[in-house]
């Protein structure tokens, strides 16, 4: 900013300015009163000369003022000029860090976080381990598992081990991040079984919801990696194993891509049984076939549930020969009379890509599986 001294000189600089344009305008006017200035010409000329003088002087106040508006120390401008710049910057990464913000104080038993989970059980004696409207805040979250898990008449155990959390991008390429809280040490198929619970904690429009839950334990596992790909796999019992890969979505709900099931031996007259039910079929074609003395160990059934649809494979390398033709007829009576149709793995794969695509997921990341860093809290 300029010192007084400088204002002085300009106002100085302006009035003496101004009295030379008075002392030019009386001169044209005496000069043209005494030599009876009546000729368009000579007034022309003079009339020009006061507007170029009234222009310039025009030009320099407005030059002056310009001066005054930008009068100020390099730094201070630059200084502005980087301010801008890192509002831009906070402005364009506020999304990606107002999640972190919130999460950390949901961590930090600061906010409360609201249950939007919907219950798929349709037994009416389930009781659903978290609420749909119900909140917590991270203990109370604690203190809901505890009682949930933990019962004081069988377990002299009251609360779980340790608490871990991990950050993890939705499998639909959204980059909304979400929280993970997995709460280990559950005891839920024995004790000591390092079982374990995790709960998906979303943000929404500056709130947090806990918007998804699974649990883990010795003969259900279910594994999340960092690009929002859960990979599961189970046992429903020595013949009957399943599996399959389900995806966190940016809304933060899991949605399961496909679901497999792999049923060997006797386990594969399963596949009759639920035809049964849906399409009033003949649930004895197993029996008939093989009879009581005859277990076809080495066939394998396998159904795949894409969506709303199912898809059945066979494999009946391995069985003895003596075995491959009642195995055989034993599938063919299946696809004849219970109508099930045996897919090529090209039919399961296109499948699969299309609900991949539905899902808003890329099929590749289904078949990667990146290791997830857990932190303990």
């Amino acid at each position: 900013m300029r010192d007084e001294s400088e204002s002085s000189k300009d106002g100085n600089y302006m009035i003496n300015k101004k009295k030379a344009v008075t002392m030019i305008l009386l001169a044209v006017w005496i000069g043209s009163t005494l030599s009876g200035c009546t000729g368009g010409k000579d007034v022309g000329v003079d009339q020009s000369a006061e507007e170029s003088v009234v222009e310039s002087e025009a030009l320099e106040d407005t030059n002056d003022s310009a001066d005054k508006d930008t009068d100020m120390p390099v730094d201070d401008q630059t200084d502005i000029a980087s301010v801008e710049d890192q509002s831009e910057k906070a402005d364009s990464q506020g999304d990606s860090t107002k999640n972190e913000n919130l999460y950390e104080k949901f961590l930090k038993n600061e906010i409360v976080a609201t249950v939007t989970i919907e219950s798929s059980q349709e037994n009416e004696y389930y009781v659903p381990l978290l609420e749909k409207g119900s909140f917590y805040t991270l203990e109370q979250l604690g203190q809901r598992i505890s009682e949930y898990f933990f019962d004081p008449e069988y377990s002299d155990k009251t609360s779980y081990d340790q608490v871990q959390y991990a950050y993890v991008n939705s499998a639909d390429g959204a980059g909304a991040q979400k929280l993970l809280i997995k709460f280990i040490g559950l005891n839920i198929y024995a004790p000591d079984d390092d079982s374990y619970a995790v709960v998906v904690v979303s943000e929404n429009d500056g709130k947090v919801y806990l918007t998804a839950e699974y649990e883990c334990w010795a003969r259900s596992s279910t594994v999340i990696c960092s690009n929002g790909i859960l990979s599961e796999y189970g046992s429903g019992g020595a013949g009957d194993l399943y599996g399959g890969i389900s995806a966190l979505l940016s809304d933060g709900t899991i949605a399961s891509v496909y679901g497999t099931e792999d049923l060997y031996g006797w386990w594969t007259n399963y596949i009759c049984y639920t035809y049964d039910v849906d399409q009033a079929g003949d649930s004895d074609i197993y029996q008939e076939v093989f009879g009581t003395d005859t277990s076809p160990d080495a066939l394998i059934v396998t159904v795949y549930t894409i969506g709303s649809d199912k898809y059945y494979q066979y494999d009946i390398g391995e069985c003895a020969e003596e075995q491959k033709v009642l195995c055989e007829t034993y599938l063919d009576r299946c696809h004849d009379e219970l109508g099930i149709n045996w897919s090529l793995d090209e039919e399961v794969e296109t499948a699969i890509q299309g609900r991949c695509a539905g899902l808003g997921i890329s099929y590749e990341e289904t078949m990667q599986q990146p290791e997830l860093a857990w932190h303990v809290l």
